[in-house]
């Protein structure tokens, strides 16, 4: 008798016990934890492939493109830096230029916001001449 009820006491148990040992943390729940998501975020700003990637889901995301456009409007120095990556300053100014013909009001916000920046409009001259010399 004992040993009918030892045997589906200790399976169970097993099967617990293997169940907890071979959960994986979703990417939320690492995220969570600052050391974890500081340690993630470095990684990714510190590695060109990750970081590229990772520009491309952000401007993927309305949402997030929206925002990294506000900030770059609002920070010279970000503007800077985007404008001094090439790459990134080709992509920049094609979705600001998808945006500003697919929604008047976007276009319009832009160009306020580019008579309000003087920065904004050296940027635009330096890609202008980028552009032509290549």
């Amino acid at each position: 008798m004992k040993k009918q009820t030892i045997i589906p006491i200790l399976f169970a148990a097993t099967l617990t016990f293997l169940a907890s040992c071979n959960t994986n943390p979703t990417a939320d729940q690492n995220l969570q934890d600052d050391q974890n998501r500081r340690e993630i975020i470095s990684t990714v700003v510190h590695h060109q492939p990750y970081m590229t990637e990772m520009m491309q889901e952000v401007m993927n995301n309305d949402s997030s493109k929206q925002m990294m456009m506000d900030n770059m409007m609002n920070n010279p120095g970000m503007m800077n830096m985007m404008m001094n990556n090439a790459e990134m300053r080709n992509r920049m100014m094609g979705e600001m230029m998808n945006m500003a013909e697919n929604d008047t009001a976007m276009g319009n916000t832009m160009m306020q916001m580019m008579r309000d920046r003087p920065y904004m409009n050296n940027m635009m001259q330096m890609n202008r001449s980028h552009t032509k010399h290549h």
